[in-house]
């Protein structure tokens, strides 16, 4: 009997060796592969400051995947260079999972903006995880002027040596709108730069420039309160909240079709598994009734149930058209 059960162990040891080293391979596959990511704090940097869309959309991200996924989902503010400072910053990161970028149009628009001089490559130095929004710009007048439609301005607008036209800041996607629209209209919109969507809007409203173009979610109640005019929608099609202001296309001027919008990416190598949980739950997030509501009742469209590979395919399509565009309008920017 001892023979047999000394026997019977010397088998089973090998057996159950193996099945423990099979346990633990496949544990550890599971772990690389993101089976129990989270483990530790993620750090989401948004690489504008406190107030903005982005930093709206990132709080709402953080707070819901931190329910979600049991571990903190952390906002890290990264301001600076038109948001290629905390571009640049998460591009260098290691792709683990733990570092997160939210960042909005000015992402793909910056190499063709500044050739040779930014360090990342929009194609290929992140894994695109979600589109989070999109939101088109709005040409706006001040709101007890004399232009509350376009129908309005344009003949005075079309008289004038110059109309000097407020934006966000050189190179963002309000200041390339203008651009597109100069040489659509025949207007000579004049460029006139600010340190944000604010203080160009509070000039208008002053009186002290007569338009900006400014995109939906920064608009707040200004329209609605009367104190802007929103005359054109820069997007293909009409905003939702903005549903009565017509696109420049409705209104003769073809080749208008521009939106910013947010996206969230991983730095380039993060696990496929990752990438996709993440986008999971990001969708749910987004389509869930109060959030979506939520957001569009702050000017911006929410998308549908786009996967990881739909949007890494809608950043490429959008590098190349934000390419196109800068090169038709000739604008290039020293320094953000």
């Amino acid at each position: 009997m001892r023979i047999r059960s000394s026997l019977s162990h010397a088998l089973l040891k090998p057996l159950a060796a193996g099945v423990l080293l099979a346990c633990s391979l496949t544990q550890a596959q599971a772990q690389a592969q993101g089976g129990k990511y989270p483990e530790k704090p993620v750090n989401i940097v948004v690489s504008f400051a406190p107030g903005g869309a982005t930093d709206l959309i990132g709080r709402i991200i953080g707070t819901e995947l931190t329910q979600r996924l049991g571990q903190s989902f952390v906002v890290t503010n990264k301001p600076g260079a038109a948001g290629q400072l905390g571009t640049e910053f998460v591009a260098a990161q290691k792709g683990d999972g733990y570092t997160l970028l939210i960042s909005a149009t000015g992402h793909v628009m910056a190499p063709s903006l500044q050739p040779g001089k930014i360090r990342y490559d929009p194609n290929k130095s992140f894994e695109p995880i979600a589109l989070l929004m999109t939101m088109p710009n709005v040409l706006v007048t001040k709101g007890d002027g004399p232009y509350k439609n376009f129908q309005d301005f344009q003949p005075w607008a079309r008289a004038q040596a110059s109309v000097p036209a407020g934006s966000a800041g050189s190179g963002g996607s309000t200041h390339i709108s203008g651009e597109v629209a100069k040489q659509i209209t025949g207007i000579k919109f004049t460029h006139v730069a600010y340190k944000g969507n604010g203080p160009s809007l509070t000039d208008v409203i002053a009186g002290h420039i007569p338009t900006a173009f400014v995109d939906t979610v920064s608009l707040g109640d200004m329209v609605k309160s009367g104190k802007l005019s929103a005359i054109a929608v820069t997007s293909k099609q009409r905003s939702k909240l903005y549903h009565q202001v017509p696109t420049f296309e409705e209104l003769g001027f073809k080749g208008m079709d521009l939106n910013n919008w947010v996206g969230l990416y991983a730095p380039a190598g993060t696990p496929k598994p990752i990438v996709n949980l993440l986008n999971k739950h990001v969708a749910e997030i987004l389509n869930t009734p109060k959030i979506k509501e939520r957001l569009e009742s702050l000017g911006a469209d929410v998308p549908g149930n786009m996967n990881a590979a739909a949007f890494q395919d809608f950043v490429g399509a959008e590098v190349a058209k934000w390419s196109q565009v800068i090169k038709q309008t000739g604008v290039t920017i020293e320094e953000f």
